[in-house]
């Protein structure tokens, strides 16, 4: 897990550094990034304390605070924005990745549960665009943990590691069909817009952009390849590299139920398909067939024409394959839930529905009559009624890390410095409009940022965005068409007007 995470961290930092300048050598790069050292291989102490904790529950399956009804609790890590969580869950998924390699086939009262390949570490989030982001970094980690296990296949078995991206439609396709159209129609037009199935545009491990050049669509076998765009064929996923199939990363939802990868990051909304897709049985190691070709199979999969048979003929390329009767794969060990707290509402209604079926299809029995559930940990910017938010959710105890102190300011594991020119800290300027409509306020509160950030780029181009970009949220798709008309109207004509 040590080696894994240092290589998460430098090839992050890596791809940040070329994305920045694409004529860095990556060789150089690397040993630049591996020399500097600190933030390479080093941990936080928050970090490391909350590892920790949570390995003797990854171990043991039937660990009291893990799986027993009434002790069962989420581990809810209370740290500020940017501090680091996010490491601090890829060192948990690592070392799930590994423990549950090692343990390999589990006895259950419904059977052998085999560990060696299946679901591990199922991580959710509420937002699209912050799961995307959360995705490139994930997908490092898992890159380096596929080398790893390539190095020694002995200990870390035959089964790749992968990653999928389980979101909505119009974020990724659905059928690998639907991924050969887009890409059609992306070489046709000649531009990248439109395919969704390309979620990372540049490679997670050196940094090289990706483009619809490096993407390949097998419909034969059913599967999206994506490989690292590096001309020279020194990336280990690049075409001709180390990994044959390149980027172990899967954005096709067809694929993620047939290949059931070890890591899966989902937006909570997308297990409403559980009630209508039966492919994804297999996230949670329901599987009884597995074809040599196509991966699990699943009764409901129209792909696998062979349900009834023992074997593809040799032709449409691929060799024969064989199809297997197979058992019931280990659950999901670890699930991960971002930002806790904006799962409230009509939301955290139907999210904790979804809660109910997830605990049943996650949970089983060992051979000797114990109870196994998986660990849920689970990250929040405020932890205000957090323990009653979690008993809706999960039915579960909370435990907060770092623990509640006298001192919000301190609490071992972080210090609130004082605002100093060194550590300028933040401000936030709240706008009270009272006696006047929504649009009439927001409308001239964008012609006031608009004209201060021209005043800006006009007196100090250096320091402005020559884009003079404002970023709004809004909360449904109608007001952010009603501010775009206003955009385009009221504001630009104020603005030409100079009042």
């Amino acid at each position: 897990m040590t080696q894994v995470m240092a290589d998460q961290r430098v090839h992050s930092e890596i791809v940040l550094r070329r994305s920045r300048d694409m004529t860095l050598d990556v060789e150089a790069t690397t040993s630049q990034v591996a020399a500097a050292g600190a933030s390479g291989h080093s941990w936080r102490m928050f970090q490391l304390a909350f590892v920790l904790m949570q390995l003797p529950a990854l171990c043991d399956p039937t660990h009291k605070y893990r799986s027993v009804p009434d002790l069962a609790r989420v581990e809810l890590l209370f740290f500020p924005t940017g501090g680091g969580k996010t490491e601090a869950y890829l060192g948990l998924a690592a070392f799930a990745f590994a423990i549950r390699r090692r343990q390999g086939v589990m006895a259950s009262v419904d059977g052998p549960l085999d560990g060696r390949t299946g679901l591990a570490v199922l991580m959710r989030y509420t937002l699209r665009l912050l799961t995307a982001q959360q995705f490139q970094r994930a997908s490092t980690m898992v890159c380096a943990a596929e080398l790893a296990r390539r190095s020694d296949p002995v200990t870390w078995g035959d089964e790749p590691f992968r990653i999928g991206l389980w979101v909505g439609t119009n974020v990724s396709p659905k059928r690998v069909k639907e991924a050969a159209e887009q890409l059609k129609a992306a070489n046709e037009s000649h531009y990248d817009h439109g395919l969704t199935v390309l979620q990372v545009k540049r490679c997670p491990w050196c940094g090289t952009p990706i483009t619809k050049q490096q993407v390949r669509v097998d419909t034969t076998v059913g599967r999206v390849f994506v490989r690292c765009g590096d001309p020279f064929g020194d990336c280990p996923f690049s075409e001709g590299g180390l990994v044959g199939e390149g980027l172990p990363i899967l954005t096709v939802d067809e694929e993620i139920y047939r290949l059931a990868p070890a890591f899966v990051i989902a937006t909570v909304d997308k297990f409403a398909r559980l009630a209508r897709e039966g492919e994804a049985a297999s996230l949670f190691g329901y599987v009884a067939k597995k074809c040599d070709r196509h991966g699990y199979v699943h009764p409901d999969y129209a792909g696998c024409d062979i349900l009834n048979g023992s074997k593809h003929p040799a032709k449409d390329g691929p060799p024969a394959a064989a199809v297997r009767a197979c058992g019931r794969l280990r659950p999901p060990d670890l699930i991960i839930q971002d930002e806790l707290h904006l799962i409230t509402g009509a939301l955290g209604t139907t999210v904790g529905l979804f809660e109910a079926a997830i605990d049943t299809l996650t949970s089983w029995t060992t051979a000797d009559g114990r109870p196994v559930s998986p660990l849920i940990v689970a990250s929040s910017a405020t932890v205000r009624n957090a323990g009653d938010q979690v008993r809706a959710l999960y039915g579960r105890q909370v435990a907060i890390f770092p623990p509640q102190v006298l001192d919000a300011a301190d609490t071992y594991f972080s210090r609130e410095l004082p605002i100093s020119r060194e550590h300028p800290g933040r401000r936030y300027v709240g706008v009270c409009a009272s006696g006047v409509r929504l649009t009439a306020a927001e409308i001239r509160l964008a012609e006031v940022l608009m004209a201060a950030g021209q005043l800006l780029l006009d007196r100090d181009p250096a320091a402005a965005d020559p884009y003079l970009t404002l970023v709004a949220y809004f909360n449904a798709t109608r007001e952010l068409a009603g501010m775009a008309r206003f955009m385009q109207d009221d504001i630009q004509t104020a603005l030409g007007r100079g009042d």
